[in-house]
């Protein structure tokens, strides 16, 4: 097991548990000693290379709204500002992601992004949080969409475990939403997992783990 980066007593720790619901599927199904260390992430969020993280894919993350609002137009500097990335392997990467959805099926969607919301519930002490990669219109129904901007494919399991979580937590903070609203598309396969209503294991094994957490955030060093 690598051992765990030196603590550095001027980069901020996270006081209270929090997880998202992007993490939250990860966690339930990793074993303890990767859970702890992904707990470990989050409570000294600075102390490892942002490498897969979500600022990490910013860039073209924005680069995507962009070019779902504007067209083919906004690609000239939605490139130039992904080839300013001063890390080769992050500009490689960055250029990945945009590029692999203008040329997926969904870029031909009529997805008009809207603002972004992030909601937040308590959950037996866990601060979950939800903020997908992109909220769009597609016809007159809103979908909240997450991204695998990872350079290797979904896998199913938890992709259908953070779908359900997400559209339980919509529910829970009184968003009128329908399963089929919430997607993750995966980038490296251009699949598209719909949103299912949350089977009851999956809550229940939310909320007991939730308390694992709570349980376990204290203990946690550096």
């Amino acid at each position: 097991m690598t051992a765990l980066p030196k603590f550095d007593p001027s980069k901020p720790v996270v006081v209270n548990p929090r997880l998202s619901v992007r993490n939250a599927a990860k966690f339930v199904q990793l074993p303890a000693t990767e859970q702890m260390r992904l707990l470990h992430n989050q409570k000294f969020p600075k102390q490892r290379p942002q490498v897969f993280m979500q600022p990490y894919y910013a860039p073209p993350i924005n680069g995507i709204r962009s070019f779902l609002e504007r067209g083919v137009a906004a690609l000239p500097d939605a490139r130039a500002q992904l080839q300013s990335i001063k890390i080769a392997s992050r500009r490689m990467h960055c250029t990945r992601v945009l590029e692999s959805f203008v040329q997926s099926e969904h870029a031909k969607r009529d997805l008009r992004p809207q603002p972004t919301p992030r909601y937040y519930i308590d959950l037996n002490g866990l601060e979950l949080r939800l903020a997908p990669d992109l909220v769009a219109l597609d016809g007159d129904e809103l979908r909240y969409i997450y991204f695998n901007a990872n350079a290797h494919e979904q896998d199913p399991k938890t992709a259908r475990l953070q779908l359900e979580f997400a559209y339980w937590l919509l529910r829970e903070s009184g968003v009128d939403v329908l399963p089929r609203q919430v997607e993750l598309i995966d980038l490296f396969s251009g699949k598209l997992f719909s949103g299912r209503k949350p089977r009851k294991t999956s809550l229940r094994d939310l909320a007991d783990n939730a308390q694992i957490i709570v349980t376990l955030w204290p203990t946690i060093d550096p």
